[in-house]
């Protein structure tokens, strides 16, 4: 992994064989993310995403063997008690160019990830909610 910071955030590029989830997560931590948007785009291989089954309240997850085309990659970082969190959604290209998109869970950089991670200077934090099984952003303020 390589980064480089500017005044709100980094440019990070994830190499060959490096996994996705695990090697933000790390850098997360390492550069104390508590709040933050991240966007990418590169290619993955062996990719795992959800679909949330709301009656289940679980992720049916499924297995991409391959090479993609990482298409769109975004989502946010929050804390969950005081680990960080990514939250993201991925669309993938395939070479018969049909696409596939859902819940990010794991992924294997198959030539590179460009990524680029805003942050904020505060801390959002992710609590259990009952009602979907989900944790969600437990914001201070109701609107």
């Amino acid at each position: 992994m390589q980064h480089q910071s500017f005044q709100n955030g980094y440019f990070v590029r994830l190499e060959r064989g490096e996994r996705v989830t695990e090697s933000l997560h790390r850098f997360f931590q390492h550069q104390q993310v508590t709040a933050g948007w991240i966007q990418a785009i590169g290619a993955l291989e062996s990719v795992r995403l959800g679909y949330f089954d709301r009656e289940r309240k679980q992720y049916l997850e499924k297995e991409f063997s391959g090479v993609y085309e990482l298409l769109s990659f975004q989502g946010n970082v929050a804390l969950v008690e005081t680990e960080p969190f990514l939250h993201a959604h991925a669309v993938l290209g395939a070479a018969d160019y049909l696409t596939y998109g859902g819940h990010f869970i794991e992924g294997i950089v198959a030539v590179t990830m460009e990524v680029v991670v805003l942050t904020f200077p505060l801390e959002i934090h992710r609590r259990l909610d009952e009602k979907t099984g989900l944790r969600l952003w437990d914001m201070p303020t109701k609107a």
